[in-house]
């Protein structure tokens, strides 16, 4: 994992990324100390199974066939006509049965189940995970590499299913899988793409939350001429536009390795990074009747120090900043109200950190 995470600020970015601010019985997690991060994982789903099970664990209908001395359901016809002529006054008759034994809750008992048996959990929360899976004793398991994320379907009915099976996917993706005695089991949470696919959308659903007026997006980049243009050229989408009252900033975030590199004896951003950059302004610009900026916002790395750097190209401004997620919430919460006025204003004067920190979760 990236180094200089607190493993609290992991729950917040995962509270705003899975848009779970307003579930009930999460927010102690933002208190609480944790050894590791796989320590967070089982203490989600510890509470996650035990809400659950106070509200109802979802259901669905499962076939059920039997032959009865009455009828229910569905009668199969040939069946019953070859138990009829064996003399036996039975029918064959298929119906559908309420069952908890869903994909869903298969998902949350096998990954449960890893968290449970992992040495880098504590030993008092295994244990409390372990009660929290008695709910689930009668649901399957699954092959933990075999999981169809896909498969998986969310509405209103089972909404509060989005956070868990996230961060079920989150612990398959970004903790690496061992094999041990022919059963598999979790080793250390490891870097990952799950980790930058979470700070991305964290960002992005920060200012959702906080800044509507700001219509924070992931948007796609349109190209001035769409048709004839050949296929393999990428789609240009952000990881978040804010469009201001006069101005557009668009936001590249970035959780992986060093900011700065050295080359020929000379530290520069990565080309790659400040071209993509600078693409997608140059694109949102060329349609737009607003000024275009951009940012390249990293996740700031141990070897790195704070940067808050400006340049402006070919008459747009672009800037370099981190974000310390190794600090307490306030502070990122801080730096992203910043970005916030900076993309209200359209412009650097001005900017200052924002006291107020009480709409923090």
């Amino acid at each position: 994992m990236s180094g200089g995470v607190v493993v609290r600020n992991v729950y917040h970015m995962m509270a705003y990324a899975f848009r779970a601010l307003d579930l009930e019985g999460y927010q102690g997690l933002a208190t609480e100390s944790f050894d590791g991060v796989e320590d967070l994982m089982a203490a989600i789903l510890t509470i996650g199974i035990d809400l659950q099970r106070k509200r109802g664990l979802e259901r669905g209908y499962v076939t059920a066939r039997e032959d009865v001395a009455g009828v229910r359901g569905r009668i199969d016809m040939r069946s019953t006509a070859r138990l009829r002529a064996s003399g036996a006054c039975r029918a064959t008759c298929e119906w559908g049965e309420l069952d908890e034994d869903t994909y869903k809750n298969r998902v949350l008992k096998t990954v449960g189940g890893l968290l449970a048996s992992c040495r880098h959990v504590d030993v008092a929360r295994r244990k409390a995970l372990r009660a929290s899976l008695v709910a689930l004793w009668d649901v399957g398991t699954l092959d933990p590499r075999r999981v169809e994320w896909e498969r998986l379907r969310f509405h209103r009915n089972n909404a509060s299913y989005r956070m868990l099976m996230n961060v079920c996917r989150m612990v398959v993706d970004s903790m690496l899988l061992t094999e041990h005695g022919g059963k598999t089991r979790l080793a250390r949470f490891s870097d990952s793409q799950r980790l930058h696919a979470l700070y991305e959308h964290f960002v992005l659903e920060w200012f959702r939350a906080h800044h509507p007026e700001l219509h924070a997006s992931a948007s796609v980049v349109r190209r001035e001429e769409e048709d004839g243009l050949p296929d393999f050229l990428p789609r240009l989408v952000t990881d978040v536009t804010l469009r201001g009252p006069s101005s557009t900033l668009i936001i590249d975030c970035k959780c992986y390795g060093k900011i700065l590199n050295t080359h020929h004896g000379k530290r520069i951003a990565s080309p790659k990074h400040v071209n993509q950059i600078f693409s997608y302004v140059m694109h949102e610009a060329h349609l737009a009747d607003r000024p275009v900026s951009g940012m390249l916002l990293y996740a700031l790395a141990e070897q790195d120090s704070p940067m808050t750097e400006a340049w402006t190209d070919l008459g747009h401004d672009f800037r370099l900043w981190t974000l310390d997620l190794g600090q307490d919430f306030a502070s990122i919460a801080g730096t992203l109200e910043e970005i916030a006025l900076l993309a209200a204003s359209g412009s650097s004067e001005g900017v200052s950190t924002p006291s107020d920190s009480s709409s923090i979760p």
